[in-house]
């Protein structure tokens, strides 16, 4: 494809999107295709941009003069790459998922993903920050189009409203800052070291971090809230790709600032290993198939902070090859977090289409008689959160690791230490999102239900949450492959061409194994699949080759009582239970007295026979509540001075006013 033929075809598809939008009042289904169309369109021009290099489309003169239009480079088409992939997944979903008498999570729906393509793909500063809002005024309109109580969906909305309305501040101070070093708003000028650049990066942290639900602005659950209120295909779109965003604009702003000074590096691993860690801790005791994702992706996105922050280390203390590894470790875990978490949530999805709950508590494998589809995609995504080989979760989160081993390389000792204490949380998380993931596949599919009443199934759905799952398969058994496709971007960010960290490794062709040279360790993700392909077939071969046992059947022990009675059913609450006392320091755990009946458990409304229950609270929740009572009480006096009800005030502040827009005219002209 000609990168003219590109540019059309970029234009087209960012437009596909706000015409699927209107053409949702027709019919929703004429939304769903024209944003599938959309998102097929983008794909391909992602994948020309990154084999033959920029795509520009439609331009024209800004507000200000100067030029603005659709143009994709190297960086930007990763991005682009990652969220066509799911928005044609969620959007063919959608057609079967979406059976509302309205049509308006069709017309946000468009609007949100629309809104997203036009920031990843704007030229200039000033059309990003038009699509970075009206990508959080649309997302705002897909979670009021959540079925529950009217009451909790508002609240989440406006929560995440308010969230997403101060990460938009603090983004227009990073671009501010930008064009006041730089004069222009144009994506390329670099800014140079100083005190502009530092306000620059603190500004976009803050304001990508909270986007990307970083801690501490993931406290007050504002981020699991707004996602688990969501309908499901909205909430993979939030997770996987509204948060991608977030990376989108934090990846970009650290390409246009030059020689970043050490400390910066350091605050991005450490507030990266605090978010891996609690993102992780919250999805292991929550019981909702939404809510325990959307933990999920704190605990991804803070890898990526993790990753990026090994990369400005690096590249600040001169170790280029470690600066490189990361970068791509930094890409890859983009990647392997969006895909395997769509496949989360459109599984959810599933399970509110066939048992019509969304409490683990409650499910207990009842869509197993579903699809076959369904419980293959959601197993693959499931294993691939929980960095099992050899999906794609395992490749990146080896290579995060792999970097933070090398933090002995660093020159401070300081910085060694922070680089050692994130390596011991990042482990601790990994383990704790094991659990997280192991409690979601085995009280949804893995679970053996006592019996199999007749259930609705969701025909459509249970193919696109396999075909997720393929993908996040054929990321990780490919990785070699898919690190050098990415090397264009990784180059982007670096400021210099690189090459993918790939190469041979114990007679294994060149180019086929994960490799970053010396001083690293030997071992490869792509080799962990053909050893474990290795011990099953010793272990398939003696079981062909031997003779069948008899198998021996026992009554199980139900403490001396008879099958059947209540509490003799494991739950999900009680499989994470352990984790809520052991870590009560930190989810702030407490014992509810209650008779038998139904009970809070961690936000989720269930059935527990005991009579002593735990509920976890967020401690850090008292911060943002302290904030709360505090802007209320300025608000209370602001308005009791402001608008004390007399018309002499009220005159005064129009005089005021008019004589101050006649001084600055005066002045300026």
């Amino acid at each position: 494809m000609t990168l003219d033929i590109a540019g059309t075809l970029l234009t087209a598809s960012v437009t596909a999107f706000f015409v699927g939008a209107a053409g949702s009042f027709v019919d929703r289904r004429v939304g769903y295709l024209a944003s599938t169309a959309g998102s097929v369109g983008l794909l391909v021009v992602a994948v020309t941009v990154l084999v033959g290099g920029p795509v520009t489309g439609a331009t024209w003169s800004g507000p200000l003069g100067d030029a603005e239009g659709l143009s994709v480079d190297a960086l930007s088409a990763f991005f682009l790459l990652v969220a066509s992939i799911v928005w044609t997944a969620t959007s063919v979903y959608s057609l079967a998922y979406d059976d509302r008498p309205s049509p308006l999570l069709a017309v946000t729906y468009s609007l949100a993903l629309g809104s997203i393509a036009l920031l990843m793909s704007a030229s200039d500063q000033i059309l990003f920050l038009i699509g970075w809002e009206a990508m959080t005024l649309a997302s705002y309109g897909m979670i009021l189009q959540a079925r529950g109580r009217s009451e909790r969906v508002y609240s989440a909305a406006f929560v995440f409203l308010a969230f997403g309305e101060a990460s938009t501040l603090f983004v227009f101070l990073a671009v501010a800052g930008l064009w006041a070093g730089t004069g222009t708003f144009a994506f390329g000028p670099h800014l140079g070291p100083g005190t502009l650049a530092t306000l620059v990066f603190v500004s976009g942290l803050i304001g990508f971090g909270l986007k990307m639900g970083i801690a501490p602005f993931h406290m007050s659950e504002w981020l699991p809230i707004a996602h688990s209120s969501a309908p499901s295909n909205a909430s993979a779109v939030l997770s996987a790709t509204l948060t991608l965003a977030g990376a989108y604009g934090l990846f970009r702003t650290v390409s246009l600032l030059s020689s970043p000074p050490l400390w910066w590096g350091a605050v991005m691993l450490g507030i990266g290993a605090i978010s891996a860690l609690l993102g992780a801790l919250f999805a292991s005791v929550s019981e909702h198939t939404k809510g325990l994702p959307a933990y999920s992706t704190i605990e991804n996105n803070g890898l990526i902070l993790v990753a990026l922050g090994v990369a400005l280390l690096a590249e600040s203390d001169g170790l280029t090859a470690l600066a490189v590894f990361a970068v791509f470790a930094a890409l890859y875990q983009a990647l392997a977090h969006a895909v395997a978490k769509t496949g989360l949530f459109l599984s959810a999805g599933y399970v509110e289409h066939t048992v019509h709950t969304f409490d683990l508590n409650s499910v207990e494998g009842s869509v197993k008689a579903g699809s076959p589809g369904e419980y293959a995609g959601t197993l693959a995504a499931v294993l691939s959160l929980a960095a099992g080989p050899p999906f794609a979760g395992f490749v990146s989160e080896w290579m995060i690791l792999e970097s933070l081993f090398q933090s002995y390389r660093f020159a401070q000792s300081w910085v060694q230490f922070v680089g050692l204490l994130s390596g011991a949380a990042v482990a601790l998380a990994a383990g704790l999102i094991l659990v997280a993931m192991v409690k979601f596949a085995g009280f949804s599919v893995l679970w053996k239900p006592h019996s199999s009443p007749p259930i609705r199934r969701a025909p459509g759905l249970g193919a696109v949450v396999a075909a997720v799952g393929a993908i996040a398969l054929a990321v990780g058994v490919l990785a070699p492959w898919v690190l050098g496709f990415l090397a264009p971007s990784a180059s982007a960010l670096l400021g210099t061409r690189v090459s993918a960290p790939v190469g041979s490794l114990l007679s294994v062709p060149s180019g086929w194994s994960i490799l970053s040279g010396s001083p690293f360790g030997i071992l490869s993700p792509p080799m962990i699949p053909l050893a474990l392909l290795a011990g099953a077939a010793v272990g398939a071969g003696y079981c062909l080759l031997g003779r069948p046992r008899p198998r021996r059947r026992a009554t199980l022990w139900m403490a001396g009582n008879p099958p059947g009675q209540p509490g003799q059913t494991y739950t999900s609450f009680g499989f994470s239970t352990g984790i809520r006392i052991m870590m009560s320091s930190v989810l702030g755990t407490r014992e509810v007295r209650e008779s038998q009946g139904p009970v809070a458990v961690a936000g989720v409304h269930a059935v527990e026979p005991y009579s002593v229950d735990l509920e976890v609270f967020d401690s850090f929740k008292l911060f943002y509540a302290a904030l709360v009572r505090m802007g209320d009480g300025i608000s209370a006096s602001l308005k009791a001075w402001v608008m004390p009800g007399r018309l002499g005030r009220y005159l005064a502040y129009v005089l005021v006013v008019v004589l101050t827009v006649v001084i600055y005219v005066a002045a300026a002209y």
